[in-house]
């Protein structure tokens, strides 16, 4: 019996139908339009009312959705994507 490789990444959980279609939600857009602009989680909790926890929480549900490393990473997906449009008016 031989054992052939699978193809790259097979399997993967970055791999998943649909993974890399999933939308973030009107807070983890929120978030993330803040951090685009340069505030802090300490910052974001501030402005939208909401505990430093709760900003973290929704910054990482959005990074695991879009597949980011870091939180910039995310920022530049999401707006490569379209999917935040920071009010630069506000900065």
């Amino acid at each position: 019996m031989t054992h052939e490789p699978s193809p790259a990444g097979a399997g993967s959980r970055s791999q998943r139908p649909g993974r890399q279609n999933q939308v973030i939600t009107k807070r983890e857009r929120e978030c993330l339009e803040w951090a685009a602009i340069g505030k802090s989680t300490w910052d974001i909790s501030e402005i939208i009312e909401v505990s430093e926890a709760c900003v973290t929480f929704h910054i990482e549900n959005a990074k695991r959705k879009l597949q980011a490393v870091n939180r910039t990473h995310a920022v530049v997906k999401a707006l490569m994507r379209g999917l935040i449009i920071p009010d630069v008016s506000t900065v």
